[in-house]
């Protein structure tokens, strides 16, 4: 059996996940929580290394 063209199959495929990228946003929240993005954690991270380190020498 050998298969041509396009099946009813396929395009219900490709209907169901055009649908799903269109309707997914781009930057979706988990239950309403915004969580924080990685640059500002690895900002914060790295400040109070420096604090720490800082303390440490002149103390």
């Amino acid at each position: 059996m050998t298969v041509t063209g396009i099946t009813d199959q396929m395009l219900q495929y490709g209907k169901v996940t055009e649908g799903i990228y269109n309707n997914k946003p781009k930057h979706p929240k988990a239950y309403g929580i915004k969580r924080p993005e990685s640059m500002n954690i690895i900002a914060a991270l790295t400040g109070l290394f420096l604090v720490l380190v800082l303390i440490y020498k002149f103390v």
